[in-house]
């Protein structure tokens, strides 16, 4: 490999092959304390909430190779030999994906994503408009979509999609603070819609004097029984103490009724095409999606809140949540399958007794050493096109440029995640 520094001018030869990755932190209010330190190494014992661990090229937390050369500014210098002519030639001069490893401690905010046309749109009339691109009351931070899919590492529960309508209906007549809220509610697209408008374009009073009642009914309840993780009752006043203020309630609960309440076992997934409204509980999962960090938020969040534009986004359409399984590719690796052009995450799965080979890296993939044993595991990357080698352990993140075939062993059990573009 040969070595730089720098920023883009400073790049003169680029790094080709295996490339290790030092990558940035969100410490969003809702993130567990303990899962990424732990996973990465990093002395907490301030409890900072780590929320997600970013791994790729977004503008906004990009990672470096060294401490002084970014992955921006190493793809900038050559695109083509970093991702490889056809990912350049489909998505630009930018990783397609964003990697994550998402650390949830109590409910984050109710949103949807912008469909790509939506999300250009958005983002040139706000620059044309002069709304600073840092600024917190900015809707579109970039032009991208964000289809996403979200693998669980825990039990992980998550809200996704509006229920069936038939059930909304039921819901209507069977909560006592929701009757006559929607008489004579149709099961019906435009009820939906109706509905969801209803609930977000309230004003404050009307907020409280539905969502006050309620809660403090849930409240008497949990006193003579705690609710179940599994009744979305228990969501409902985990989200009022998490995200209510001392004078208002949060709308953002009214969603918790409407949505799919789902619980994901370790190793299950699911994926989220644009303009499905979701929301994730609590959990830690592994996070994979198109490269942008366009959120529609409706609720649950002090961030900001842009119901006209939310309102556009969402696709108002009863689901079934679709899971996804892993597919096994061999003995070592298994695919999470979507529909999406931009990702696909592969498994990977170690053994002392079992290697994994790669053939040629398709566009640029990120590798993370996710779980190893107690007797301090470490896997071995050997780039069979580059002859490079890297020992990584838990935590521990690689790219490995358009082109590079490498192997993987390891001195005990490890399972790793892999980002990769599908072929």
């Amino acid at each position: 490999m040969s070595h730089s520094t720098g920023d883009v001018g400073s790049v003169t030869k680029v790094q080709v092959g295996l490339l290790r990755l030092q990558c940035g932190i969100q410490h969003y209010a809702w993130g567990d304390p303990s899962y990424i330190p732990q996973l990465t190494g990093v002395d907490n014992s301030l409890g900072k909430p780590y929320a997600e661990l970013w791994m790729g090229d977004h503008p906004d937390l990009p990672a470096s190779l060294d401490g002084s050369t970014s992955l921006p500014a190493l793809i900038a210098a050559d695109p083509k030999q970093i991702l490889g002519s056809a990912i350049v030639d489909r998505f630009g001069p930018q990783l397609p994906y964003l990697f994550k490893i998402l650390a949830v401690a109590s409910p984050l905010s109710i949103q949807a994503h912008p469909s790509k046309s939506k999300a250009k749109a958005g983002f040139e009339q706000e620059d044309a408009i002069g709304v600073p691109r840092d600024a917190s009351t900015r809707t579109y931070r970039d032009v991208n979509h964000k289809p996403e899919l979200i693998t669980a590492l825990t039990d992980f529960y998550a809200l996704r999609g509006f229920r069936p309508l038939d059930e909304l209906r039921e819901l209507l007549v069977t909560v006592p603070e929701f009757r006559g809220l929607a008489t004579g509610f149709k099961s019906t697209k435009d009820a939906l819609r109706n509905l969801y408008r209803k609930f977000m374009e309230f004003d404050e009073q009307q907020v409280d004097s539905v969502l006050g009642p309620l809660v403090e009914r849930l409240k008497i309840r949990e006193a003579l029984r705690p609710f179940e993780l599994e009744e979305r009752e228990y969501w409902v006043l985990k989200s009022h103490r998490a995200h209510s203020c001392e004078r208002h309630y949060d709308r953002g609960l009214f969603s918790i009724y409407l949505l799919n309440l789902i619980h994901l076992h370790a190793g299950q997934a699911t994926y989220l095409p644009a303009g499905v409204l979701h929301a994730y509980l609590h959990g830690v999962g592994v996070e994979l999606m198109a490269n942008s960090n366009n959120v529609l938020r409706g609720g649950l969040t002090s961030k900001h809140v842009d119901v006209p534009e939310l309102l556009q986004s969402i696709t108002f359409d009863e689901e079934t949540p679709v899971f996804v399984d892993p597919i096994a590719l061999s003995a070592t690796e298994a695919a999470y399958r979507t529909p999406f052009e931009e990702f696909e995450l592969r498994r990977i799965q170690l053994s002392d007794s079992l290697s994994h080979e790669s053939s040629s890296a398709c566009g640029a993939e990120i590798l993370i050493v996710i779980a190893a044993d107690e007797t301090g595991v470490t896997a071995r990357v050997t780039g069979s096109t580059t002859g490079d080698s890297v020992t990584l352990a838990q935590g521990q993140i690689l790219l490995a440029t358009h082109s590079t075939s490498y192997s993987l062993t390891a001195n005990s059990a490890a399972t790793l995640y892999k980002a990769t573009v599908p072929t």
